[in-house]
């Protein structure tokens, strides 16, 4: 009888949380991307009036609000460990 581990080494399946993705050197991009749908799920929620031209621009605004406001705090963290030494 085959176990499940021998049937999962045979086949040429993509296993997630077994085998990752080698995303080392560009894994920072990837947080553009989810600032970008987070602030587009948000506003599509929160604007009253519903329009593609106003959604987009408030989208965009609040997208660049959210990683100014990361670079911000990881600039801060950076100058508290490295700078001060805490």
């Amino acid at each position: 009888m085959i176990n499940l581990g021998e049937l999962m080494s045979v086949t040429l399946a993509w296993r997630p949380f077994l085998d990752p993705m080698p995303i080392d050197r560009y894994w920072l991009l990837l947080i553009f991307p989810l600032v970008l749908a987070i602030a587009v799920v948000y506003k599509a929620v929160k604007i009253p009036q519903p329009g593609l031209a106003v959604m987009t621009v408030q989208s965009l605004k609040l997208a660049g609000q959210i990683v100014g406001v990361l670079a911000g705090a990881a600039a801060v963290l950076l100058f508290l460990t490295e700078i001060i030494g805490l």
